[in-house]
């Protein structure tokens, strides 16, 4: 009988959204799939009370509860995943695609003698491919697993559904395992982000930008603009390349997959790799000084003009109409 496996990655005590996107897009896939058995892992401390209504579907999460696991640590958590993994017979492993999923599934693969199926979009119900897109989204290419078992990584391409009622979630608690000299990972410098914007893999509304803006003083506009609609700023990869923005932000093929409901593409005149990374997203909204850019043939909505003399006038309309609510 086939056995899912979802990780759940938390920060700082929070679940992230994307590994609960990643668990409900399990949930869907085991229901066209016979309905195998989903459970997840999650390492680290968590009230799971936060969970309450943003998990599909029936399952049981199997939850490391160690103070030494509140911080990833490479060899812990490959460690943790991989022996309940191997513990409950699991057939798939599942991640959404983040930074510390990237770091952390190759060296699974090796552990539990696993194929790696990475950006995978869409899962084939007899042999366990995947498809996804190549090439800058040029080809849609098709990829098989030559192993029993295997690791799917889940891009965030993919809109979040909303959670439907009913399914019942158990949580089991896991022995810590005595901690040994392998374990040991000296932590350097411990950085928490208290407050800001969410992260733009995240975020329900992005405010890009790319050459158009023309500096690192142009995202000074973007920055009012996303924080006025409660969204993330987001960069194109020549922005990133010149240093205006850091590569958290960079959007595209050599950056993050997004999914936002809205997204601003301001001064991005719409490369290939760009539009790579933003072919989920819900409405787009374009404002560039070139009405031939490439961005124009893919916005739901599109604006010709100087986004220093757009972004101001439409900052200062938007604080006007939030003023009256």
């Amino acid at each position: 009988m086939n056995k899912f496996l979802v990780f759940l990655e938390q920060r700082e005590g929070i679940v992230k959204q994307s590994s609960l996107s990643a668990w409900n897009r399990v949930q869907e896939l085991a229901a066209l799939n016979g309905n195998p058995v989903v459970s997840g892992i999650l390492a680290g401390p968590v009230d799971i009370g936060q969970l309450d209504g943003a998990m599909a579907g029936d399952g049981v999460i199997y939850h490391a509860d160690e103070d030494g696991l509140g911080v990833y640590n490479q060899e812990r958590y490959t460690r943790v995943v991989a022996e309940t993994f191997q513990r409950e017979a699991c057939t798939a492993l599942f991640f959404a695609d983040t930074a510390m999923t990237r770091d952390m599934a190759p060296r699974l693969a090796v552990r539990i003698e696993a194929s790696l199926l990475s950006g995978s979009i869409t899962c084939d119900s007899d042999a366990g491919g995947v498809s996804r897109r190549v090439y800058s989204g040029s080809f849609l290419a098709s990829f098989v697993p030559t192993r029993q078992a295997r690791i799917y990584i889940l891009s965030s391409s993919a809109p979040v559904q909303p959670v439907p009622d009913g399914g019942s979630i158990k949580f089991l608690d896991v022995e810590p395992r005595q901690c040994t000299v392998e374990d040991i990972f000296p932590v350097v410098r411990h950085i928490i982000m208290r407050e800001g914007p969410p992260d733009v893999a995240e975020a329900r509304i992005i405010v890009a930008g790319g050459r158009g803006m023309g500096g690192a003083e142009g995202f000074a506009l973007l920055e009012q603009l996303a924080s006025l609609l409660g969204g993330a700023v987001g960069a194109s990869r020549t922005a990133v390349d010149a240093g205006w923005r850091p590569h958290a932000e960079q959007i595209g093929q050599t950056g993050k997959t997004v999914a936002p409901a809205l997204y601003f593409a301001c001064g991005i005149s719409g490369a290939v790799q760009h539009l790579a990374g933003i072919g989920s997203a819900g409405v787009v909204v374009a404002i560039n000084s070139d009405r031939d850019a490439p961005i124009f043939d893919v916005a739901d909505y599109g604006l010709v003009g100087d986004v220093h003399i757009v972004l101001p006038k439409l900052i200062d309309l938007l604080k006007e109409f939030l003023k009256k609510q």
